[in-house]
C-alpha cells in the first residue's frame, strides 16, 4: 500500500507543475488498470476487475466472505509485466503508429451532445457504449480509480447520464445522435453499442434504431452478441442469463 501511496503521490506533483511525460502517462494508465482484479497480476486482493469495480461497502462484504487481507504487492513489478504484456504483440511500425497518432489526438472531456472542438464532418467512424440507463454507478464502482488519480468523484457523478426511464435516455440520446451526424463525414459509419435491461423485457437496441435515423442516419445492420456463459456472471455469483446484460447490441450507421 504504502509503494502504491508513494506513486500516487509522485504523480500528483508531476501533474501539479505540468511536467507529466509519456512514460508519467503510461504508468498512470497501467497502475489504474491494475488498481482491482481476481489474481495475483493486480495491486488488490481478490476483488472484481476494472471494468466491474464495486463500491467500498460492496468490497467490504466481499472481504469479510472470503476473510480476506490485503497482502504485499511489489507494485513497479507488476507495472513492468503488464506493459511487456500490452506491448508484446506490436512491431517497430505499429509502435511509430501509436506515437504518431497520440502527437495528434485529442482528449475531450465534454458532454457527448456538444462536441464543439470537432469540426464538422470530420469523423470516419465513432464506436461508443453509453450508460444502459442508471444500472451501473459509474463514480460510485470507480472511487478507487478517483482516488489514485486525485479525482473528485462527486464532480464526477454529476457530468454522467443517469436515466431512470428509457424516455429520460431517449432524450438524452437524441441530442447525442444529432451531434454525431454532424460530425460524421459523408460515407462514415457509427457504432452504437447497447444491451437489454431490466431482466431482459426492455431492448435498448430498438430505441437506437429509431433516433438514429431521426438523426438522418441510414442503419445497416445490428450486430447482436449473445452470452452461452460469462467471467462476469460468475464473479457476481448469478446464474448466467438470470441477471445482467447478457448481450451486446451493436447498431450500425452510415451518413449517406
Amino acid at each position: 500500500m504504502l509503494e502504491l501511496i508513494t506513486l500516487r503521490n509522485y504523480l500528483k506533483k508531476r501533474k501539479a507543475v505540468h511536467a507529466e511525460d509519456a512514460v508519467d502517462h503510461w504508468i498512470r494508465m497501467v497502475a489504474t488498470n491494475r488498481l482491482t482484479g481476481h489474481s495475483s497480476g493486480f495491486f488488490s486482493v481478490y476483488t472484481l476487475p476494472p471494468n466491474q469495480a464495486v463500491n467500498r461497502e460492496r468490497q467490504k462484504k466481499i472481504n469479510a466472505q472470503r476473510k480476506q487481507k490485503p497482502e504485499y504487492r511489489n507494485v513497479a513489478v507488476l507495472i513492468g509485466k503488464k506493459s511487456r504484456v500490452l506491448q508484446s504483440g506490436l512491431n517497430r511500425e505499429q509502435k511509430d503508429n501509436i506515437h504518431l497518432a497520440a502527437s495528434t489526438a485529442q482528449y475531450l472531456f465534454e458532454d457527448a451532445a456538444s462536441t464543439n472542438a470537432i469540426r464538422s464532418n470530420s469523423v470516419h467512424l465513432t464506436v461508443t457504449s453509453p450508460p444502459f440507463l442508471d444500472i451501473v454507478q459509474y463514480a460510485r464502482d470507480n472511487w478507487l480509480r478517483c482516488w489514485f488519480n486525485n479525482i473528485d468523484v462527486d464532480a464526477i457523478a454529476k457530468k454522467i447520464t443517469m436515466s431512470r426511464t428509457v424516455e429520460e435516455w431517449v432524450e438524452v440520446m437524441q441530442k447525442v445522435f444529432h451531434e454525431l451526424y454532424r460530425i460524421t463525414k459523408k460515407g462514415g459509419y457509427v457504432a452504437f453499442e447497447t444491451g437489454e435491461v431490466r431482466k431482459g423485457e426492455i431492448f435498448l437496441d430498438t430505441h437506437v434504431l429509431a433516433m438514429g435515423e431521426k438523426a438522418g442516419f441510414i442503419p445497416e445492420k445490428i450486430l447482436i452478441n449473445t452470452h452461452a456463459f460469462t467471467k462476469t456472471a460468475n464473479i457476481w455469483g448469478v446464474h448466467n442469463n438470470s441477471g445482467g446484460t447478457n448481450s451486446n447490441r451493436v447498431v450500425l450507421f452510415r451518413k449517406s
